[in-house]
């Protein structure tokens, strides 16, 4: 796991506290492990779909 030494602050509206809270309880989770994971999904899926549409891309001008 890596090490973890950097603070960093942001404001949620209630809602969002009440969403990130219910759920980080339901996963048995931290609330900022919570946020972590959901930074780290949403970084690889965007970047996963990009990879994704440079292969078609590539394959289109190779065919």
């Amino acid at each position: 796991m890596a090490k973890i030494d950097k603070r960093f602050q942001i404001l949620l509206s209630e809602e969002e506290q009440i969403l990130l809270k219910n759920e980080a309880s339901r996963r048995g989770v931290s609330q900022g492990e919570l946020i972590r994971m959901a930074l780290k999904n949403e970084i690889i899926q965007k970047s996963e779909l990009l990879r994704r549409q440079a292969l078609v891309a590539l394959t289109e001008l190779l065919d």
